[in-house]
């Protein structure tokens, strides 16, 4: 957990000094709505035809201008009081980016295909698979525990590129993602979000134009 707790524990109390047991239910709201995310993905859908064949794959996606370090920034806030204050800061689990290229390579694999994980800085790279972060945002409200509202979005942007770098097929996707459950939200969230980039992912693999870009 990327943040100081008694940190958090004194701006709850300087807020509401004196409702002790409204304080500590705050903190409790706080913590139980978590302040990471464990990004995982619910169960893909099989196309329609699974294709074959090895497709190489950048082994970590990489940030935008807007957001540089992509999914290893601030994902988001937990937030306290009726005016939605920041208070904990909310990122990834481990390495996001590379826990994005991972799920991608399980949309790979579900459209039929052998995915090959490659640093993206190698020349002998050949064709390959990249991802940028171009959005991964979310936040929650504890004001109303136990009930516990998080949302958020992730926009991702794939690409194919061919060995000078010429982009021969790309796709942008977004996905989004809310729930109350105040135990584990921003994962929940994220992982509805990523569930449902993922099955877009899947179809597009599978389909006709990507095949092809991947075989001229």
């Amino acid at each position: 957990m990327k943040t100081n707790m008694q940190s958090i524990i004194n701006k709850i109390n300087q807020i509401n000094k004196t409702k002790p047991l409204a304080a500590a239910l705050a903190v409790l709201a706080v913590l139980s709505s978590g302040c990471s995310i464990n990004m995982k993905h619910g169960t893909l859908t099989a196309p329609a035809m699974a294709r074959t064949g090895t497709v190489n794959v950048a082994a970590a996606a990489t940030g935008t201008a807007d957001r540089p370090k992509g999914a290893n920034a601030r994902a988001g806030w937990g937030r306290f009081t009726i005016f939605a204050i920041p208070v904990v800061p909310v990122y990834v689990e481990g390495d996001g980016n590379m826990a994005i290229a991972q799920q991608i390579q399980d949309a790979l694999t579900q459209a039929g295909y052998t995915p090959k994980p490659i640093d993206a800085t190698d020349p002998m790279a050949g064709k390959l698979l990249t991802c940028e972060v171009d959005k991964f945002r979310f936040s929650n409200y504890t004001w109303l525990f136990p009930i516990v509202p998080t949302w958020g979005s992730v926009e991702l942007q794939l690409s194919l590129q061919g060995p000078d770098k010429r982009v021969l097929w790309t796709q942008h996707y977004r996905g989004s993602g809310s729930t109350l459950n105040f135990f584990d939200g921003y994962s929940s969230s994220c992982n509805s979000a990523m569930t449902s980039i993922l099955n877009q992912m899947v179809m597009d693999f599978a389909s006709d134009e990507f095949y092809r870009a991947l075989n001229k």
